[in-house]
């Protein structure tokens, strides 16, 4: 193999538009209706748009127009997972030897991320599907009250009754989404997911500002939107608005996450055009995030439980994601028919929006083994099963702290979405930015463009890209483990389970130093077999 033109990628995608929602899909989330309106409360509402919209532009943009070049041009060789794109890249600067072992670290990197994150994302996606089955059944009108509501989340987290079957069935519909291909799996369900995660996100927009009071004359929808958008610009003076504003747009737009946006850019053709396709896809997702996600979390706060909700973001220390799982679904309750078709259509939402992400996952996972020479079929039931595997500490947990009437924890989930969610993959945008950025890889910049329908600008490429992007990811590198609070996490366990979280961060610990090191094996693997001879 020693030439792209007779190549090309494995499989490529069928039309533009399924293209655009895919790669909208692998971006928009969880986290862009959970996350995003946690950070806006606590970080100073409109105040903390500022400096969000500021790293959209010098981090975002920028590193996606990066990763969509990387992914193309690896895709022209049939290399449709990070570690071996940037055996490609980096090969002519370094040299076979040196170019094999930075692949491998990548390969180590993406792998251990794939596995550990969306072992529990899914149990997250699994937890919504939980809800909308409620909301389907018509079972949540029997959750009146938020404490009845809390009461089912305790045991979705505590109960293996509760939490396997929604996550099985969740994990079984993704395995039946990867494996038939690209084509006719991933851009088939991204058709029909993201048209109607965004028809069922409008409809609940309408909603809240339609019916504005529905409870009270004084808790009306349209303060939450009028408190999204107010700043109070005293926290612009923390470092952690900056920081945290850029951290929202890294994963907001799943960079640096398993190489995912490579892996689905490599199926591009090699004059499609990506400047656009990357900007297309990034626009939806902050249109779903800022407009819908934001405006949606607090203007049905307000308009269903006054200022309570909001004030559980901020002031009590609860998460978004408990808003939506404990205390929204007593709203929905207490309407009744009508209360049971809105939560179908949020609940419904979070797992379209939870599955599209996940798939993305799954088929970077899917590409390692089919390069091992195995079917894809074989791959995908591999890779379920091992999202399976690693995700059962979050099961066992609860189980174990509900047995001794201590009330279910997160201790696995939570150190995990600390190591794998968030600080190594920021760990590999750097290393991205450092070599494919334009000091080490030249041809990056014409890559990007060929084809383009717009030309990314040069300086872009040059200085944001190389210079600027670095030096950001460099701080939140130094901030994430000051701003997590790695201690609380892993000692919050109470007697007589004390052990219990120090036993399983280890136990995390192990398992990303077990599958990184097996990802980089697996990645020189493959390279000496297959890519050694390839002069890109």
């Amino acid at each position: 193999m020693t030439s792209q033109e007779t190549l090309g990628p494995r499989e490529t995608w069928a039309t533009k538009m399924g293209l655009i929602l895919a790669m909208a899909g692998n971006a928009i989330g969880l986290g862009n209706f959970l996350r995003f309106p946690g950070k806006v409360a606590v970080y100073g509402g409109g105040a903390y748009l500022i400096p969000y919209f500021i790293a959209l532009f010098l981090l975002g943009f920028p590193i996606m127009w990066l990763e969509w070049a990387i992914g193309r041009y690896g895709g022209q060789y049939r290399a449709h997972w990070l570690g071996l794109m940037m055996y490609l890249i980096t090969k002519k600067r370094f040299g076979h030897s040196k170019a094999k072992i930075i692949a491998g670290i990548f390969g180590g990197l993406t792998l251990s991320i794939a596995v550990l994150l969306n072992a529990y994302y899914t149990n997250l996606i699994g937890w919504t599907a939980f809800w909308a089955g409620m909301s389907i059944s018509g079972k949540i009108m029997e959750v009146t009250s938020v404490d009845i509501s809390v009461g089912y989340l305790l045991k979705i987290i505590g109960d293996p009754l509760y939490n396997i079957l929604p996550w099985a069935f969740s994990l079984i519909m993704i395995g039946i989404i990867v494996a038939p291909g690209v084509s006719k799996g991933l851009e088939r369900a991204a058709k029909i997911m993201m048209p109607l995660l965004f028809l069922f996100a409008i409809g609940l927009l309408v909603m809240t500002f339609t019916w504005r009071t529905p409870v009270k004359p004084e808790w009306d929808s349209l303060k939450g939107f009028y408190w999204l958008w107010t700043p109070r610009f005293e926290k612009l003076a923390d470092p952690a608005t900056w920081l945290e504003g850029a951290g929202q747009i890294f994963f907001s737009l799943s960079l640096g996450i398993a190489g995912i946006i490579p892996t689905y850019a490599s199926y591009v053709r090699r004059e499609d055009d990506i400047a656009l396709s990357a900007l297309t896809t990034a626009s939806l997702n902050e249109f779903a995030e800022v407009i819908c996600g934001g405006t949606l979390a607090f203007g049905i706060g307000y308009a269903f439980g006054g200022e309570l909700p909001i004030g559980m973001v901020y002031i009590e220390g609860k998460s978004p994601f408990f808003l939506s799982m404990a205390v929204y679904p007593a709203f929905y309750g207490q309407l009744g028919v009508l209360g049971a078709f809105l939560g179908t259509l949020w609940y419904l939402l979070f797992w379209f929006a939870g599955v599209t992400s996940a798939i993305a996952i799954t088929n970077a996972m899917v590409e390692w083994f089919q390069d091992l020479g195995l079917k894809r079929t074989t791959g995908t039931a591999i890779s379920i099963f091992l999202m399976f595997l690693f995700g059962l500490p979050i099961t066992i947990e609860g189980a174990i702290t509900s047995a001794y009437n201590w009330g279910p924890s997160t201790t696995y989930l939570d150190f995990t979405d600390f190591w794998a969610g968030s600080f190594l993959l920021v760990v590999l945008a750097l290393l991205e930015t450092i070599f494919a950025g334009s000091f080490l890889w030249k041809e990056g910049y014409e890559e990007v463009n060929r084809g383009g329908l717009i030309k990314v600008p040069k300086f872009v490429w040059n200085v944001v890209l190389s210079i600027i992007a670095p030096i950001y990811l460099l701080a939140m590198i130094v901030w994430l483990p000051m701003s997590t609070r790695i201690g609380e996490i892993i000692f919050k366990t109470k007697p007589p389970l004390e052990w219990l979280g120090p036993t399983l961060a280890t136990l995390s610990s192990v398992f990303t130093l077990v599958l990184f090191i097996v990802g980089f094996i697996v990645t020189t693997k493959v390279i000496e077999e297959k890519f050694s001879k390839v002069n890109p």
